[in-house]
């Protein structure tokens, strides 16, 4: 091996030395460095965020939990904005710039959209019920004429039409049609707005039934006060209806049970039971009606959480509220050089 050559391998050897130990020392630095991670992002304080999409969703059917489950998303909202308003990451840094973003973040992307995509959720299964559906009704619809009879049940005694039926579907039927005008009168002084308002956050909808032909609604309720009646007829008989669970039936033993004993009561217990179980019959009609909506409303939010983020993010943050911060803080300054300067002349 001549000099030359010893020299040139002892560079080599040298220089790829050196390569590995910075290599070796970048390794370490990276190692050491850790990524920042927010504590309000951690599990299960996270889950305190979706409190509110889970009340907005299973409103229909739970609405006092449903507003309660606000409380606990609205407390995590106000501390994030207050988090990420005082500190940068790992320092204190107050930034109202920084805080404005997040506040604007949270309102639509944890509260106003996610519910509005909640309720379009709801709405559209209760539409598709009109479609699919036998009596092409939406479930809205259903519901409002289902609470309509059940408030006629409560004003009319059964027994009083058992001979005469015809004048019961007629006296029901000129009830519902006041119901209906009353109703349509009423919308028209309600603004754009109020409708709109009204159609996406309002449970109690009572226009909907004003969106069907008089015949689509005769036909539900005739239908469904016709078999009223037989389920009266067959309780009175003592014999448990085909509609009826188990439980349904022992509730109504246990209502005329509760009746016959009690000590000033002086009516037909058995009459009296029908009707309190029959009214819990159209009641349940509802509340399946309800739980059709709500998972139509947890379909919608599954579909459209992450395209909500997405959106609100790198379009409503980035392309609006980042520019607006920026173009507002240019003003500022501007304003105080000026101010600075003619004070200064």
């Amino acid at each position: 091996m001549t000099e030359n050559t010893y020299l040139l391998s002892s560079n080599n050897i040298a220089t790829i030395t050196n390569k590995s130990l910075a290599a070796a020392k970048k390794s370490n630095t990276n190692q050491n460095i850790q990524l920042y991670n927010d504590p309000l992002e951690k599990w299960p304080v996270r889950g305190l965020a979706y409190t509110n999409e889970i009340g907005a969703a299973i409103s229909e059917i739970a609405p006092k939990t449903g507003v309660l489950l606000w409380i606990p998303a609205l407390l995590y909202f106000g501390a994030d904005i207050y988090d990420k308003y005082k500190n940068d990451q790992t320092s204190y840094d107050p930034s109202a710039k920084r805080g404005t973003k997040q506040a604007v973040f949270q309102l639509l992307a944890s509260v106003i959209l996610p519910t509005a995509a909640v309720k379009l959720g709801q709405k559209t299964a209760s539409s598709v019920a009109a479609i699919a559906g036998k009596n092409k009704l939406s479930l809205q619809s259903q519901e409002e004429l289902l609470k309509f009879t059940i408030e006629h049940l409560r004003q009319n005694r059964l027994r009083d039409y058992a001979e005469n039926q015809d004048e019961y579907l007629t006296k029901f039927a000129e009830k519902l049609l006041n119901r209906i005008d009353e109703t349509r009168k009423e919308s028209k002084f309600k603004t754009s707005l109020k409708l709109v308002t009204d159609w996406l956050f309002n449970r109690h909808q009572p226009t909907a039934i004003t969106h069907y032909t008089s015949d689509k609604i005769t036909e539900f309720t005739q239908n469904n006060l016709k078999k009223i009646f037989e389920l009266r007829k067959t309780l009175l008989e003592g014999r448990q209806p085909a509609e009826f669970s188990d439980n349904m039936f022992n509730k109504f033993r246990q209502f005329e049970h509760e009746f016959a004993t009690s000590p000033n009561y002086t009516g037909n217990a058995k009459e009296d039971a029908a009707k309190q179980v029959i009214k819990l019959f159209q009641e349940k009609q509802i509340f399946k009606n309800k739980l059709l909506k709500t998972l139509g409303g947890f379909i919608a939010l599954g579909f459209l959480a992450k395209p909500i983020d997405n959106f609100v993010e790198n379009f409503v943050i980035h392309k609006v509220v980042n520019p607006g911060l920026t173009m507002l803080n240019s003003e500022q300054i501007k304003k105080f050089k000026e101010k600075t300067m003619l004070n200064k002349s």
